[in-house]
């Protein structure tokens, strides 16, 4: 499935959509105090994140999707972070993606907490991609 994106001219193109936004979906969540309810927004963030999958692109049924979940400061600047590599959908119905979301939540309530002023999400589709990539050289 990577086959096309393994040669330098077509990573440099991925690397310049997705710095465009092209197949990336952004959101934010604030913490709301210290001993916040982590169940609720981990919940929140996956019904973001479905809805987000409903806007991708699948092209060929090209459906990987990558989540990256960071945390930052007021002044914005990120405190930790993590993502999930590329998954199938399915991985944000079967309950999988929401451990994974629970899980970074979790270490990033070991950050102190004026290092935790929002959660920010994005999820990247190589459906989208490759859809732009397509239209490129078919143009």
């Amino acid at each position: 499935m990577l086959g096309p994106f393994r040669s330098r001219a077509t990573r440099r193109r991925v690397e310049q959509l997705i710095r465009a936004g092209c197949g990336v979906q952004e959101a934010a969540w604030t913490f709301e105090s210290a001993e916040g309810d982590d169940g609720t927004l981990a919940t929140a963030i996956e019904g973001w994140v479905r809805e987000a999958l409903g806007r991708t692109r699948r092209p060929n049924g090209i459906n990987r999707v990558a989540l990256a979940l960071a945390c930052r400061d007021r002044a914005g600047q990120v405190t930790c972070s993590n993502a999930t590599g590329l998954v199938s959908p399915a991985t944000f119905y079967s309950g999988e993606g929401l451990a994974a979301i629970s899980g970074f939540l979790a270490d990033a309530r070991a950050v102190p907490m004026a290092g935790r002023a929002e959660v920010i999400c994005a999820l990247v589709s190589l459906g989208d991609l490759v859809y732009q990539l397509d239209s490129a050289r078919a143009a």
